[in-house]
Order: structure tokens, then sequence, then C-alpha cells
């Protein structure tokens, strides 16, 4: 009997499927929460030169007589044709006849209105030191990177298990040791290391998931982890809502890491059909038998009978992909598609902040869309298939994304909110991107290779979080609203052209996973032969009517 119909007969979709994934997924929260704390921990934030006269000198406007010193001290700039005080520089040495000396500030005052403390104000990254804020979004993604090129293979080689539990514990450690440093280089490593435990908790529960759920239900079992994730976002508007303290919002996402961690230990089991790929059977079987008892299904299987490729030498073969000419193509393919659908997505979420409007009610909606996104997936995946869903679905969003230069442009600034509408109608696209995209990765490699593929595929989707901030920042190559419009209308036609390239993939719906190469050879083999003979059915027809 095939691995396939052992999981259908055992519950494909029942109890122990859903609890085992829904205690699983937990990882996800955690990834999503601290993907989207740097919208809150390193966020753009006015400010102004400390005025050293003023022992206690606010950003806020105390009193007339402090306003006036204000005006005293700070020159005025003009930002869009509007008068607003300088950011970095401030007067000095008034002499006796009015004449002044500006110079550069060497302490600030910050806007306290939004947020209490950031890693922005407490290490003072303003005035020239702005780059060194967009490196803790660039570390972050770096760790990911280092993450799926480094040690992508481990969950494949160790399995899924204890790879997921150490993780999510290198993720919690790792975050609570960084709100304990002030220094911005130290925190960067930090931030580094909790990426990679975040990546490498991530990725081996959506092959997980996967594995453990049978062919008809593997879509929602992949999209379900999706789900968890966002739900990260939409817990962390709200707590960064009440809580406006980087080191507190920090804190309290990384700690639970730490308690799900060896929650896991106990909990999760290793997933049957990497058991089976490295002939471990006797431990898959009383998995796969303890899933039958638990969804009430009267089957009983043993390890001997369930047809699966056995892999004697466990070394993970992952070059592989660049030699098979059918996963060459495929994989070139993916490698265009992930990294676009992540500097977009990542964009758009970093982009939160300079949208018009309130940034916890924008980063909530942001999140929220992606609900129905992940919705429409678990409705018409099985219906429509994996590419024609994903082609809509990016293409919707580039023009979404594109059309928003003409709000931004010619639009009064009460109909501003018509370009963080079309943004967010963008978000909602790209989720959609981000979640087929995951489970048609995992359908389109055999089981030897499955979680190293997505792995190293999940390096150019890290690849586009390291580049998503410089093209939010491409609004400063051009001042004003041609600025602003610059990074939506980049994603926008990127999107469109790895759209037209998703059309040369296979679908994969309703079609057996494979489980190693001489499966995809064949695969490709029957391919031929079927076309070689409906070519010849063609020609015998075309012959025959004349």
């Amino acid at each position: 009997m095939k691995y396939e119909d052992v999981v259908k007969s055992v519950g494909g979709c029942g109890r122990y499927q859903i609890f085992m994934v829904s205690v699983l997924y937990i990882a996800a929260v955690f990834d999503g929460l601290h993907i989207g704390s740097m919208v809150f921990i390193v966020p753009g934030i006015k400010h102004r030169c400390a005025i050293a006269e003023l022992a206690n000198d606010t950003y806020e406007i105390q009193s007339e007589a402090h306003a006036e010193l204000i005006k005293e001290y700070i020159p005025e700039d003009i930002v869009d044709g509007k008068p607003v005080y300088s950011s970095c520089h401030l007067y000095v040495n008034k002499s006796v006849l009015g004449n002044q000396t500006l110079s550069n500030c060497t302490s600030w005052v910050y806007d306290k209105s939004i947020f209490q403390t950031t890693i922005t104000s407490d290490l003072n990254l303003v005035c020239g030191k702005e780059w060194l804020a967009n490196q803790i979004y660039t570390a972050y993604f770096v760790g990911s990177l280092t993450a799926v090129l480094c040690f992508g293979w481990l969950p494949d080689r160790f399995g899924r298990k204890i790879v997921i539990i150490a993780a999510l514990l290198l993720q919690g450690i790792t975050g609570i040791l960084s709100t304990q440093i002030m220094n911005i280089y130290v925190i960067i490593i930090f931030r580094i290391l909790t990426a990679i435990g975040s990546a490498l908790s991530f990725m081996p529960s959506v092959v997980f998931g996967a594995e453990i759920s049978s062919m008809k239900n593997r879509t929602n079992a992949t999209i379900a982890v999706h789900f968890y994730f966002n739900s990260g976002y939409l817990i962390l508007s709200l707590l960064a809502y009440y809580v406006r303290t980087w080191k507190l919002i920090v804190l309290l996402i990384s700690i639970h890491s730490i308690a799900v961690g060896l929650l896991f230990i106990w909990v999760l089991p290793e997933s049957p059909r990497w058991l089976l790929t490295v002939n471990k059977g006797k431990e898959a079987e009383i998995i796969l038998n303890k899933i039958a008892k638990v969804n009430k299904r009267d089957f009983s299987c043993k390890s001997e009978e369930i047809e699966i490729s056995v892999v004697e030498d466990r070394t993970v073969r992952l070059w592989k992909i660049f030699t098979i000419p059918t996963l060459l193509k495929r994989t070139l393919i993916l490698m265009f598609n992930w990294f676009v659908v992540s500097f977009v997505y990542f964009g758009l979420l970093i982009n939160t902040e300079n949208l018009s409007g309130n940034i916890f009610l924008n980063f909530f909606f942001g999140g929220l869309v992606e609900v129905p996104a992940l919705l429409s997936c678990i409705f018409l995946l099985g219906r429509f298939g994996r590419k024609k869903l994903y082609i809509a679905f990016i293409v919707t969003g580039g023009i979404c994304a594109i059309i928003t230069i003409f709000p931004l442009m010619y639009a009064e600034e009460d109909l501003q909110w018509t370009t963080t509408l079309l943004a967010t109608l963008s978000r909602l696209c790209i989720s959609g991107n981000f979640a087929i995209i995951y489970l048609h990765t995992c359908e389109l490699y055999p089981t030897c290779v499955r979680n190293g593929a997505l792995g190293c595929l999940s390096a150019f989707e890290t690849l586009g979080g390291v580049i998503s901030p410089y093209i939010v920042n491409l609004r400063t190559l051009a001042s004003g609203k041609v600025g602003r419009s610059l990074p939506l209308l980049t994603m926008g036609i990127s999107c469109i052209l790895v759209g037209a390239s998703y059309f040369f993939l296979p679908e994969t719906n309703n079609r057996p996973i494979q489980d190693n190469f001489d499966d995809v050879c064949r695969q490709r083999s029957n391919a031929i032969r079927e076309k070689e003979e409906y070519h010849i059915e063609a020609q015998a027809a075309l012959n025959h009517s004349t």
C-alpha cells in the first residue's frame, strides 16, 4: 500500500491531524510576531535637536515660551512645500548682532505621541545613522538567508521534530538577550540569530503539516500555517498599541518561544513519512497506528507493507535539483518568483509606516486582509489549481500597486486614503501568492530533497526580504510625490513579470507527491511518451480524414 493511501486510511484530516497541525503551527505565530515587530521597534520617528539650555526639553511644545525658544534655536526646513523644524541642525553662538551659526546636533528629542521608546530613539539612530536602523531589517533577513543556505538540510538529515524544538529555543533566548543590550551591533547579531531560529522552526513545520495529511487535505494543511503566521501580525498590532516600548514588546514575544519549544519535546511526534524514508519503519508504524486510533479508524498497518522509497544513504543530494532538467526548470522559475513575492510582501509590510492614517490600524488591517486571501486559497485551490490562482493573485496585486501612483501624484491630502486602500489590496493578493508558492514548492520536489529544496528557494525569499527595506527607500531617490510613488510602482511592475513566468510550471493539484529522483525522471518520461502518443493519434486522425 502506498504511503498516500495509508495516510488516507488512517484519516487524512481527522482529529489527530487537526490537533497536531494546530499545535505544530504555533511556531508560525512567533515567526509572524518577530517579523512584524520590526515595524514597531525601528520606525522612523519625528525628532529635532535638543536645546542644551533647557534641561527638560521635549519634542511636544510645552508652552508659548517653549515655542519661542524652539523658534530661536531650531531652523526651519521646507518639506513638500511646508515649513518644518530641522531634524539635525540648530543655531549656536548667537552674537549681539543677531548672527547665528548653524551646527549639527549632538542630542535629540523625539516625538512620543506614538511610541514611548524604540531602538531608533534609545540609540539615536538619526541624522546620518538611519542606515543602522535599516540594518535591523536587513539583519533579520540575513539570518533567515543563513538558515536556509547553511542549515536548510538539517530537517532532512536529523528529522523535523528535533530541528523545530532547537530553533524555537534559539529564537526565544536570542530575542530576550537582544533587549538587554544597548549596542546596535550586538543587537544586530542577536537579530540574525533570532531569524535563524524563526526560519528553522517555520520551514519544517510547513513540510511536516503536508506530510501527515492526505493528498486531498494537503492544501488545507499547508495553507493553515499562514493563518497562524498572520495571527502573529494581528496579535502584534494590539500588543504594540498597548505596549509602546520596544524592549517589552520583544520580551513578550520571545519568552513564549522557549515555553512552546519545551512543550514540543513531549507533544510533537516525528514525521512518519520522514521516518519511513530513512528506514525507521517501526517508529513510523507506531505513529501511523496511533493516528488511526485517535481518528477512530479501524485500520492497522505494518511498515513493511507501506510502499515508499527508502533512503539508505541519508546524504541530502540537493545539488541534483540543478542537474535534472525537469527540476532545473522548476527551480529557476521558482527562484525568480520567491524573490519577487518576498520583496513585494515585506516591502508592503515595511511601507506601512509611510501610508496615510494610523500606523496601528494600518498594520492591523494589513494583517486582517490576509485572512480572506488565505480563505480563498482553501476554497479555490482545489477547484482552479495552483497555477491559475497564483497568476490571478499576483497580476491583480501588481496592478493595484501600479495604480497607486495616481492618488499619490494627483489626489488631495484628504483622498490619500485611496493609496492606503490600494496598497492594502495589493498586500491581500501577495499574501495569497505566499501561501500558494509554499504549497506548490512542496509538491514540485521529491521527499528526499523537499525540505532542502524549500530551504534553497527560501534563500531567494530572504534575499527579497534583504532588499525590501532598500526598495522602500527608493522614495529618497526623488523628492515629493514622485519619490513616494517609486516603491509601489517598482513592486507592481515586478509582480506582472513574475506572473508571466509562472505559466511554465506544471500543475500539481490532486497529484501524488514524488519520493525520489527516479520518480521525477519517470514522470518526465511518461509525459514525453503521452505527448508523442497524442501527436501520433492526431496525425493518424488527420491522415484518415484526408
